[in-house]
């Protein structure tokens, strides 16, 4: 039994790795010449609208009609899905802008950098301290990523590092850990609703923010305040459906199957993605190897690693102990676990 466990979690651990390389691939590989023609906020609408219609199937085959019901009551204090829902569309929105500046290995790497970001978010919204080993960890992880964002733009056809790209990157990941925070501190309230009644919400609101963003960021398509604003679909091809399938998946996988691993495994499965990446890019011919790049890519992997094992250094009997002196005043030392991870 304990060995059918073990493969299950591998299988799970295979997929999440997969979903998150094939992400930026599909998206690089719905460029034409290095561009984004269609409008960067439509696959993420469309995601949302898909993931949406699947929670409500969901939901109807468990419970018939009363499920799907239950998908659309709004519960008391529903505003909060709203925020949270505004927040992960921003992110969506940040996400496809930054994807339009860099490859996809890049941008997935720089990811690695939520760790950090939540380090210092959880300090100030929950009192959630980190360790000395781990902060050591985070700052070798940050100079580690710095340096294979300076090696791979050294080695492109583009000059010089896409900051703009990386200003991007680092706002989309801050945004993304906030409204992963806020959603794990706020949405507990709501025990009475069903995961799908949670999700097909959560959603709604995510293509309700999204819309409003494509609105007033991109005003020259549809959904647009002009009305000879252009198509939501142009520019759209089988690529562009790709991308927007693999929203969808991202965003599932993120909510079903994440719940089978722990902390460790998503944050190294999220840093293991970008080896896919780069050995994705060198056979599909749009890269070479690069010795340098390739071994900084490794040394985030091992780091965000240890940085999960160093989560584990204070043991449990120890931490009762410290809680009895210290009293109320005590101090947790965690890990980053499932606030770094958000769909």
């Amino acid at each position: 039994m304990a060995g059918e466990a073990a493969k299950g979690t591998m299988g799970i651990f295979i997929v999440f790795v997969l979903s998150r390389a094939l992400h930026p691939m599909v998206i690089d590989y719905s460029k034409v010449d290095g561009k984004m023609l269609y409008s960067k906020n439509s696959p993420a609408i469309m995601s949302q609208v898909f993931s949406m219609l699947f929670v409500n199937f969901l939901a109807w085959q468990e419970e018939g009609m009363k499920g799907v019901k239950a998908c659309w009551a709004i519960p008391k204090g529903a505003s909060i899905f709203i925020v949270i829902g505004l927040w992960y569309a921003f992110g969506d929105f940040l996400e496809m802008l930054s994807m339009g500046a860099m490859k996809g290995g890049v941008y997935q790497l720089l990811l690695q950098s939520k760790l950090l970001i939540t380090a210092v978010m959880v300090m100030y919204l929950k009192g959630t301290m980190q360790s000395d080993l781990q902060w050591s960890v985070l700052v070798a992880a940050t100079l580690a990523i710095s340096a294979f964002v300076m090696v791979d733009s050294g080695s492109s056809d583009d000059a010089g590092i896409p900051l703009m790209g990386v200003a991007m990157v680092l706002f989309k990941v801050g945004v993304s850990c906030y409204a992963a925070v806020l959603s794990d501190a706020k949405l507990k309230g709501f025990n009475d609703m069903s995961m799908s009644a949670k999700l097909s919400l959560m959603s709604l609101s995510r293509v309700i923010a999204s819309i409003a963003i494509a609105a007033v960021m991109e005003p020259g398509v549809q959904p647009s305040y002009h009305v000879s604003a252009a198509g939501f679909f142009d520019h759209w091809t089988l690529a562009t459906w790709i991308v927007t399938l693999s929203f969808t998946s991202k965003s599932l996988i993120t909510l079903y199957l994440l719940k089978s691993l722990d902390g460790i495994q998503k944050n190294v499965g999220e840093a293991l993605a970008v080896i896919v990446i780069f050995l994705g890019q060198i056979a599909a011919g749009s890269s070479v190897f690069n010795l340098c790049a390739f071994l900084l890519a490794l040394l985030v992997v091992i780091l965000v690693r240890i940085y999960g094992l160093a989560g584990k250094v204070a043991k449990p009997k120890a931490v009762e102990a410290d809680k009895g002196k210290l009293g109320s005043s005590d101090v947790k030392l965690v890990g980053i676990s499932n606030n770094a991870n958000s769909p």
